[in-house]
């Protein structure tokens, strides 16, 4: 097969990229086939096609017409699918939130996406005070609870709508990211970035219909979105869907599922190895399985251990995956070789390119249209600095080699990824600063012992002031994600600063723990999600 055929997705007609033309078009192929599971919950193409109309025919009894914003709050389920199935049917816009997010930065989303309708499960109710703003706005709010007065179950009960005829280029999600020195950004991202990720991902791990993709990543982002859903969607298979990662039953829940491919993030890789090993180590279906940041020393080890190929890839959600291994030319510790579809290259602090071997920033564009995302919602000036010189800037250094295979080596800009999770260091200090005891503080990634990072903030009090550090993570704990509580404090009397009086992260980060940091850990300080 040569590398046109291989890629004879790249041809299909605009009009068919769409995810109502898809669903369409995947439940009357194969309609009794099935496309979820959840626990022992079974659903096939032509059920779940058949709930996401029904909601969307609720949606448009409540006014949502298209180009509206729903505001989708659940843990993984089958209704957070079918939940964002209908605003695509509908051609609504689907925001997906974090469901660890709180006070300021979920007050931040909302004001920032407006939504007209949200759909909620009930434990996340609390948080949305219907009186005040930005939540005053919303017409109508969704309860995933028969009991309540509007209930999805009450949508879905409604006459199927017809499919709209959205435009491959209409925005269809708003997914939020991390922000560095500002608020966290809104990603619009189009129906065909939908279906190209979905189809660069098939053609890249292999996926035939035969396969059962299994994710337990948060559906509000888009590695399980795109990766794990729109994979399976394109290419006529299914998904194992499971609600948290549990090491202690994840091969269990392979042999169960018939998972034959699974998405990781780094952390998964040592927390797996550190179980007891059993017989039925390779007792499972599983061959394959895709992510990024596993730490290159246990690649061997998890590998043989496992009998699981680990193919390393590198993507951000305004990209969805730029940089992938090639599966059989892979090469450990690398992020590999750029994608179909995309221009990369590496830069210095001018934007000109380095040579192989010199560490510089990432920076791509796309080759056709649409495949990464539309912008930054309603933050123009964000996108005009993110893709300064025609070239999108990622904030991570990488070096090259002299084959052409890319290398992560350390982040540029201002974040914290923590367990699969981006964290803005902006916010952190942004709750951190709001305690009364608190002069300023920055927060700062420091090494985790199963990968990635922990967050660390140092802190200078008000003169006079005195602050216990379980009471400054106790105010941290109530008004933002339990991932982005850090985990270390250290009391200082100033910050470094430049003469700009910017500060010196850069410093603080080299100084790491000491011995006279806070560990909320070693403390006993058990945080509530």
């Amino acid at each position: 097969m040569t590398d046109r055929q291989s890629r004879a997705w790249l041809d299909q007609e605009p009009r068919t990229r769409s995810l109502p033309a898809l669903l369409a078009a995947a439940s009357q192929t194969h309609p009794d086939r099935e496309f979820l599971r959840f626990g022992t919950d079974i659903w096939t193409y032509g059920e779940i096609t058949d709930r996401a109309a029904r909601i969307a025919g609720g949606l448009v009894e409540l006014g949502v017409q298209p180009g509206d914003r729903v505001l989708m709050m659940m843990s993984n389920r089958p209704e957070m699918i079918a939940s964002w199935f209908a605003c695509g049917w509908v051609g609504a816009v689907q925001v997906a939130v974090n469901t660890a997010y709180k006070g300021m930065l979920l007050e931040h989303i909302v004001e920032n996406a407006d939504p007209s309708i949200a759909i909620i499960a009930p434990e996340h109710i609390h948080l949305f005070d219907l009186k005040r703003r930005p939540y005053d706005r919303l017409r109508h709010v969704v309860i995933l609870d028969d009991s309540a007065e509007l209930s999805l179950d009450q949508l879905a009960r409604s006459p199927r709508a017809e499919p709209h005829l959205a435009h491959h280029q209409d925005v269809h999600g708003i997914l939020y990211s991390s922000g560095t020195t500002g608020p966290s950004k809104g990603i619009l991202l189009s129906h065909n970035y939908y279906w190209y990720g979905g189809h660069r991902m098939a053609e890249h791990s292999q996926v035939t219909s035969q396969d059962r993709l299994y994710t337990c990543l948060p559906l509000f982002h888009a590695n399980a979105q795109v990766l794990t859903v729109m994979t399976a969607l394109v290419s006529g298979a299914s998904v194992a869907l499971d609600d948290r990662f549990s090491a202690s039953r994840f091969w269990d829940t392979m042999r169960r599922t018939g998972a034959t491919r699974f998405n990781y993030i780094g952390g998964m890789i040592p927390i797996l190895l550190k179980q007891e090993s059993t017989d039925l180590d390779r007792d499972h279906q599983v061959r394959f399985a895709a992510g990024a940041a596993a730490p290159e020393d246990l690649f061997e080890e998890f590998e043989s251990r496992f009998g699981v190929r680990l193919m390393e890839s590198y993507g951000q959600t305004e990209n969805c995956v730029a940089l992938s291994n090639p599966v059989a030319e892979r090469r450990i510790g690398s992020v590999g070789l750029p994608n179909c579809g995309f221009d990369v290259e590496i830069v210095d602090d001018d934007d000109i390119p380095v040579s192989s071997g010199v560490v510089g920033e990432l920076v791509f564009r796309p080759q056709v249209p649409d495949i990464m995302m539309s912008g930054y919602n309603a933050m123009p000036e964000a996108m005009l600095e993110a893709s300064r010189n025609l070239w999108f800037h990622t904030g991570d250094l990488m070096r090259r080699d002299d084959d052409g295979y890319y290398y992560f080596v350390d982040r540029k800009k201002d974040a914290i990824r923590r367990r699969g999770e981006n964290i803005s260091a902006y916010e952190v200090e942004l709750v951190v600063n709001s305690h009364a005891a608190v002069l300023e503080s920055a927060a700062i990634a420091v090494p985790s012992e199963v990968g990635e990072d922990e967050v660390m903030v140092c802190v200078v009090l008000r003169p006079g002031a005195d602050l216990d550090p379980v009471d400054l993570i106790a105010h941290c704990e109530e008004r933002m994600p339990y991932f982005s509580v850090p985990r270390f404090v250290d009391f200082r009397d100033e910050l470094p600063k430049t003469p700009t009086h910017r500060v010196e992260k850069y410093r603080l980060r080299t100084q790491g723990v000491t011995a006279s940091t806070w560990d909320r850990e070693a403390a006993g300080y058990q945080l509530a999600r």
